[in-house]
């Protein structure tokens, strides 16, 4: 999958950033710098820097340059179930336990599943999670833009961090929303068998995909919950 230019400049300065290549509280290269450096124009260069405004990462202001605020990002979500907090909080609570990882091209059935073009290449993360000593609560897909192959190692490392937060942490590129697809389905058998319920049996059905902030996809995941073993609760608000 093909990733904007602005994405990779702000890749390259999220990367020096937590390597202190431009320390904590250092000015880094005005625009024009930057412009000739990456070649790209001006317009390209603050749309790589407003990814890391966004982040938190740097502080733009007139007439003093741009400040390194932070060496990581901020959370991606903010402590509210409005902006997803329980997959922050599922995440916590039951880290995942990978199962296989290998890198696919997406046929035209899955990429009619995920919603992304057929011949797209993703990395897919398979994991379960649950308590110890208590049935596995859900079985997920992951497919991670095969961009950020190098997520694989950060996925084993922080198995109770979501992947969007180490996407955003290592690489500087902000998740700006997630859409969420909930669906009632029978578990297919394959699943079945890692979930410990009966083939065919009742189960939920979830489908995220996380996009940066020019609308494009960055990961998507499915998900199967068997019956009885996840609960999804949210509030409508009547506006006025």
């Amino acid at each position: 999958m093909s990733i904007s230019l602005y994405t990779r400049i702000s890749e390259e300065l999220a990367r020096r950033i937590a390597n202190h290549e431009y320390p904590l509280g250092s000015l880094i290269p005005p625009e024009n710098a930057l412009a000739e450096e990456f070649g790209a124009s001006r317009h390209t260069v603050r749309a790589a820097l407003r990814q890391l405004q966004d982040l938190g990462l740097i502080a733009r202001r007139r007439g003093s340059g741009t400040t390194v605020e932070a060496v990581s990002p901020k959370s991606g979500f903010s402590q509210s179930l409005a902006s997803l907090e329980d997959l922050v909080q599922l995440a916590a609570r039951t880290p995942r336990h990978i199962q296989k990882m290998q890198e696919i091209v997406a046929d035209i059935d899955l990429a009619a599943q995920l919603r992304v073009g057929a011949g797209t290449r993703w990395l897919r993360i398979s994991s379960k999670r649950g308590e110890a000593g208590k049935p596995p609560i859900v079985w997920t897909d992951l497919y991670v833009d095969a961009h950020y192959r190098g997520i694989r190692k950060l996925a084993q490392q922080y198995p109770d961090r979501l992947v969007s937060e180490l996407i955003e942490a290592h690489y500087g590129r902000r998740i700006a929303s997630v859409e969420q697809t909930i669906d009632a389905r029978a578990i297919p058998a394959t699943v079945a068998r890692e979930l410990d319920v009966e083939p065919e049996s009742p189960g939920l059905f979830i489908l995220r995909q996380y996009r940066d902030q020019a609308g494009k996809v960055v990961e998507v995941s499915t998900s199967y919950h068997p019956a009885g073993r996840y609960q999804f609760s949210f509030t409508l608000i009547r506006e006025g």
